[in-house]
């Protein structure tokens, strides 16, 4: 795995806390240039000065992708001190945790624009340096719930599952020219993005679920993620056995549609 990433420049997003976080953490060892992007720019600078990552080998960009951004003048700050860009990891996301009819065009609005929108604008800035170069790897974290709907989360699961599609349809798009993407879903991990998940009216749940709470480790994770990028894996789910629920859903979608009704009291 080590070898794949060694000398490469590496770009994350949502890299201040959970997944994103933990990836640098695996990656800080390894000969490599880091770009973080998040919010906040004070957890990140303390995110790298913990791990020793000489000031040569990381740029924080401060950025929220719930607001308009310059995808392009981000991508040209990067090749300014790196000179080149070899893999995207758009992982950066929000999640909602309220019933359709209590949630808020604005919240709805909100969890497209960061969890699709800045992603794929992110990936358009960066393709054509892909292309040029005639390689560079995408890399788009989604969710199981990109591929099955759940109650309480029905505009999370709207933005994975468009997440999905468009870069299922971009690799057809794109692999001729040397270009790799992959689809990277988890299941339950113990992040706090329950606990920050946006209310129907786009307050803070403030509240962790227990599927979250007894999810696989963050760093686990992050490592098996990175095991999947090194593979060129097109398509592939990090988890316990939740990660079985897509395909139980397909095959039995009644049963499926039973038993989560009953385990969310509806």
């Amino acid at each position: 795995m080590n070898s794949y990433f060694a000398n490469k420049t590496v770009v994350i997003t949502g890299a201040s806390t959970g997944i994103g976080a933990e990836i640098v953490r695996h990656l800080a060892g390894l000969p490599v240039n880091l770009v973080l992007c998040a919010r906040s720019k004070e957890t990140m600078q303390h995110l790298c000065e913990n791990l020793n990552i000489p000031t040569e080998r990381f740029l924080i960009i401060p950025i929220d992708f719930s607001l308009p951004n310059d995808f392009t003048s981000i991508v040209q700050s990067i090749l300014q001190k790196f000179s080149k860009i070899d893999i995207l990891i758009n992982n950066a996301g929000i999640a909602q945790k309220s019933l359709v009819q209590e949630t808020s065009e604005a919240v709805e609005r909100r969890i497209m624009e960061v969890n699709y929108f800045a992603n794929i604008q992110f990936t358009k800035a960066i393709l054509p340096h892909f292309i040029e170069n005639k390689k560079g790897h995408v890399v788009g974290i989604s969710s199981i719930l990109g591929e099955i709907g759940l109650p309480f989360v029905a505009p999370y699961c709207a933005s994975k599952h468009a997440l999905n599609g468009y870069y299922e349809g971009l690799r057809y798009d794109v692999e001729k020219l040397g270009i790799t993407v992959s689809i990277i879903s988890p299941g339950f991990i113990r992040t706090e993005i329950t606990k920050k998940s946006l209310t129907g009216e786009g307050g803070v749940h403030q509240q962790d679920s227990l599927a979250q709470e007894k999810g696989m480790d963050a760093n686990l994770c992050a490592n098996k993620i990175l095991e999947k990028i090194a593979k060129k894996k097109s398509k592939a789910y990090v988890g316990g056995l939740e990660v079985l629920m897509p395909k139980f859903a397909a095959i039995f979608p009644n049963i499926f549609h039973f038993l989560m009704r009953k385990l969310h009291k509806i």
